[in-house]
């Protein structure tokens, strides 16, 4: 009697892991995703591999309306994680080249740390291309020069160097050419390195 109750129950059990066995969710894991001035859920969606829809639904918002500061639930599909990653790679090999090329090696690793100490700054926009794309935040992208051009090997190469960990400024979150800079409130911050013709400072 034991036996058949056992066989009763083992059957059932392969029965529930038949059909719901395999059921897994679509996006792997979540990000947590800070809004900046000018973004838009279609964006951010489009930055992380995600749909508009999955956000709304994680956040348990179904309004279009987002604002600066917010804090988002993004569901990220796994597939695209690699995907996300070239995007990255791309993006700032694409600043280092608009802003750096003909520095040294290791002048355009610098330029692609700030913008990775940026993304983990919290004080930034917490993604490579919030951080890029965020208005007056960099000459280039802001007179056009970084759309203009696609980046070299070099700047990949530093690109890579700069995903791998090497910060060349020492935490720095901002650079600047001194000979060239307007700006009187840059000339406030506290120096960190100096590396060919950019000063980088926190």
């Amino acid at each position: 009697m034991k036996n058949k109750i056992l066989k009763i129950a083992v059957a059932y059990l392969m029965i529930f892991i038949m059909l719901f066995g395999g059921i897994t969710s679509v996006y792997a894991y979540d990000k947590i995703h800070v809004v900046s001035k000018g973004e838009s859920l279609y964006l951010i969606a489009k930055w992380y591999g995600s749909d508009v829809n999955s956000i709304k639904q994680a956040n348990g918002n179904w309004s279009d309306l987002i604002y600066p500061g917010e804090k988002l639930v993004v569901p990220v599909d796994e597939k695209n994680a690699y995907y996300n990653y070239l995007v990255d790679r791309y993006l700032i090999a694409k600043i280092i080249y608009a802003e750096a090329r003909g520095e040294s090696f290791e002048g355009q690793v610098a330029v692609g740390a700030v913008i990775l100490n940026r993304v983990k700054s919290g004080i930034f926009p917490n993604t490579v291309a919030g951080v890029i794309y965020q208005p007056d935040a960099f000459e280039s992208v802001t007179n056009g020069e970084f759309f203009n051009h696609e980046p070299d090997l070099t700047a990949f190469k530093a690109a890579d160097a700069a995903l791998a960990g090497w910060d060349p400024t020492g935490g720095a979150l901002y650079f600047f050419n001194p000979a060239t800079s307007t700006s009187w409130w840059i000339w406030t911050r506290t120096i960190t390195n100096v590396i060919g013709h950019h000063w980088f400072a926190i």
